[in-house]
């Protein structure tokens, strides 16, 4: 027996090959790259979703963050619970995000030190207020559903995004071969790119740029990259990007109230403490951290003299410290055909566009066909109403009313009868033209009757047929109910017995019953 025969044989080479392709190409796509449309990764995604799910939103009450992450990784996304819940930890620090997408409560960290962040068993959690702005639109047919991991359950391709979120909170991530680092921007201006964009699709990227004045970060330090690099760096989607502290001067006193994104104070006072150790830094005499709940950053430089300049003291620090820091900027991310590639500033707007363009289409596709389901219902109770004996006799004699009524009320019959010429009565009701009475199906004994009435007619004159016409009418008319009988039997009884007394008292009186003189 050959135990081979199972087994496919191939070269260590090409198994290898093909194997880390695979896995690059799984990094690249479902783990360290944003989409476009939503800008989120996918454990980003899932945790939205899953937190959307548990009824978290930002008017609801905070759960344990242990209950979403549970839901995060048993349902979507099975890899480790600290990797997801770091991710989740990431969106809930306003110091990490310009816009949080996650609402916490409790120990999430501080700008110091934003890995201290208490364990998930101890926080709770719900969605922000700006997180509404992915998931309004998920349940209107807005998104692909695809499978989880196990086939159990469904989960969106992405989220229906009203604003370009990929530009608004940026992005951070290594794959395999290729990076990313989207930095974050204000709300009002990409908002009005987009609005340029979509007034002048022939504008340029020096034309968004007078909208988008450059990154946000979320921090109060001021970039000061010239004005033509940051142009060029959205034209060709990588670059880099300087932001500097904020000082100013209190008491003669260097007060330091503001430092560039990701950058810890702590940090900040070690490099200054190791310069003053070191010698290297004469100029100052102490340094003292005041930072608290009503100034998160505080950081206090004393000068040795009065007669040492301050700026002299902050280029120095600029240029040895942290106070003054470079961010990469790589505009990578994957696109509307699903690939990954670098894109300048129109190129993002644009397709970010043209997705939110189709978005609103397939919303609207979808309040159509809820609303011509919900039409074609109505036709159907309409018809049923204006045929109800029709339809009960249907239903009562026949074992499969179902093929009967669509046969006998199909969309041919309702085709015919929404004609205007048919449009005066309903299916059976008198008053329509003899042909289409003729066109009924009806029994031998109905057509036996027909004929005998058609020879009465002809027999008989106008006025003959006429009356003829009329008892048969009168013959069909249902039959009154019970109540409905005895009361029409007193009301004439009544009426009877009023003219009785009438006639007695006008001929007592020597009148004319009907009101006049003899």
């Amino acid at each position: 027996m050959n135990l081979q025969a199972n087994f496919e044989q191939i070269p260590l080479k090409e198994y290898a090959e093909r194997a880390y392709l695979d896995y690059s190409m799984y990094v690249v796509l479902d783990r360290a790259l944003p989409f476009v449309g939503d800008g989120l990764k996918p454990v980003q995604r899932r945790i939205v979703y899953a937190m959307s799910e548990l009824g978290l939103a930002a008017s609801s009450k905070p759960k344990k963050s242990a209950r979403t992450i549970g839901d995060v990784i048993g349902k979507f996304h099975p890899h480790g619970d600290t990797s997801c819940y770091e991710a989740m930890v990431l969106m809930a620090q306003p110091f990490s995000y310009r816009y949080p997408l996650v609402d916490g409560q409790g120990n999430f960290g501080s700008p110091d030190d934003p890995k201290s962040f208490a364990a998930m068993r101890y926080t709770e959690s719900r969605l922000s207020p700006i997180a509404e702005a992915l998931l309004g639109e998920l349940g209107q047919g807005t998104v692909d559903w695809v499978p989880n991991f196990d086939g159990t359950l469904e989960e969106p391709s992405w989220l229906p995004a009203r604003v370009p979120h990929v530009l608004l909170n940026g992005s951070m991530g290594i794959a395999v071969g290729m990076a990313t680092d989207i930095p974050p921007h204000n709300l009002r201006e990409v908002v009005s790119a987009c609005i340029r964009l979509l007034d002048d699709p022939d504008a340029t990227v020096a034309d968004l740029c007078e909208h988008i004045q450059g990154p946000d970060y979320p921090t109060e330090a001021e970039i000061i990259t010239p004005r033509n690099e940051l142009l060029a760096m959205y034209q060709n989607g990588t670059g880099s990007v300087r932001a500097r502290a904020v000082y100013h001067m209190d008491e003669g006193n260097i007060v330091i109230t503001a430092l560039p994104h990701q950058v810890s104070p702590s940090k900040i006072l070690e490099q200054i403490a190791a310069q003053m150790r070191a010698k290297k830094l004469p100029m100052v005499e102490d340094l003292r951290d005041e930072s608290d709940h009503e100034n998160p950053i505080r950081l206090v430089v004393v000068p040795r003299s009065n007669r040492i300049d301050a700026n002299e003291v902050m280029q120095h620090l600029f240029a040895t410290t942290d106070l003054e820091k470079s961010f990469r900027i790589n505009l990578n991310m994957i696109g509307l055909d699903g690939r990954p590639q670098v894109k300048d500033l129109k190129r993002i707007i644009s397709e970010w566009l043209h997705f939110r363009t189709d978005t609103v289409t397939r919303r609207l596709n979808h309040r159509l066909a809820k609303v011509e389901r919900r039409l074609h219902l109505l036709e159907g109770l309409r018809i049923a109403y204006l045929n109800l004996d029709e339809v009960i006799r249907i239903v009562r004699t026949e074992d499969e009313p179902k093929p009967v009524l669509m046969a006998r009320f199909g969309p041919q019959r309702r085709t015919d009868r929404l004609h205007p010429r048919n449009q005066a009565a309903p299916v059976g009701a008198p008053g329509r033209d003899e042909d289409q009475r003729r066109a009924r199906p009806v029994g031998r004994r109905a057509r036996a009757h027909q004929r005998a009435a058609q020879v009465a007619g002809q027999a008989q004159g106008p006025d003959q047929g006429r009356t003829a016409r009329r008892r048969r009418q009168v013959r069909r008319r249902p039959p009154l109910a019970a109540g409905a009988a005895q009361r029409r039997a007193s009301a004439g009884r009544e009426r009877t017995g009023r003219q009785r007394t009438g006639h007695r008292g006008a001929q007592r009186q020597g009148l004319d019953p009907r009101g006049q003189g003899p």
